[in-house]
């Protein structure tokens, strides 16, 4: 199965929404796999800090993707049971949180560095990196890294699932996974025949479990996976 649905957005190439099925249940059971997929020439990221988990800007990822006119978004990185991000996060350069290098929850920096989106281990990022940029996020663990899936990854522990990968140029995506291990869904990514054109350079887990949440603005009616629970901020996908 595999459903395309695309999105007339300016620039060199493409931005559209994707369902894969693929082996990421358990006992090698196929699940649909979604996927916004995205040129970095063409739109901009954004992330949305709702402030802490008791005073919402936003009810949900659905009333943030549309209040900054978002082409598609999700959940961001994880965070305490106070609201607190586990990790630094910086929205429009106001930061939340702090540095963390102590969790391989936020082993892996997302950040756009001037016009072109990264995805960086956390720790040479900022010892090499003193002025930050005006968005960044702090996530983990890493599910591909160099194109190969990413040792020590938990197999027993099956969860919905929401990530951001790239081939390691302009091409991106934000994904969302029904129940499956971390594993699982490293060794899917990382496999060259799981998307047509598109091998994962580098993937980066996001908040799961109630956390995952995936939105897609379409003609009519906007395709929306809806988180469980509040959240602590969003990524935004914005055309330029």
């Amino acid at each position: 199965l595999l459903l395309l649905l695309l999105l007339a957005l300016p620039g060199p190439t493409f931005a559209q929404y994707a369902q894969f099925s693929l082996p990421v249940g358990t006992a090698g059971r196929n699940g649909t796999l979604h996927l916004f997929l995205f040129d970095n020439r063409s739109v901009t990221l954004k992330v949305i800090d709702q402030g802490g988990l008791s005073n919402q800007k936003y009810a949900n990822l659905g009333q943030a993707m549309k209040a900054f006119k978002c082409s598609a978004g999700c959940n961001g990185g994880g965070f305490t049971p106070q609201g607190e991000p586990l990790g630094l996060a910086i929205a429009d350069g106001k930061s939340s949180g702090n540095k963390n290098f102590a969790s391989s929850l936020t082993s892996g920096v997302l950040h756009l560095d001037g016009t072109r989106l990264r995805l960086e281990r956390s720790q040479p990022y900022f010892q090499a990196n003193p002025t930050l940029p005006q968005q960044l996020l702090q996530s983990g663990p890493f599910l591909v890294e160099g194109g190969k899936k990413a040792a020590g990854l938990s197999s027993d522990r099956f969860s919905r699932r929401s990530f951001i990968l790239t081939d390691g140029g302009h091409r991106w995506a934000i994904g969302y996974c029904p129940s499956t291990s971390l594993d699982q869904l490293a060794t899917v990514l990382a496999d060259p025949k799981s998307f047509k054109n598109f091998n994962v350079a580098t993937a980066l887990n996001l908040d799961g479990g109630s956390s995952s949440a995936l939105w897609v603005k379409t003609d009519n009616q906007p395709f929306y996976l809806r988180e469980i629970n509040p959240v602590r901020n969003f990524l935004g996908i914005i055309s330029k």
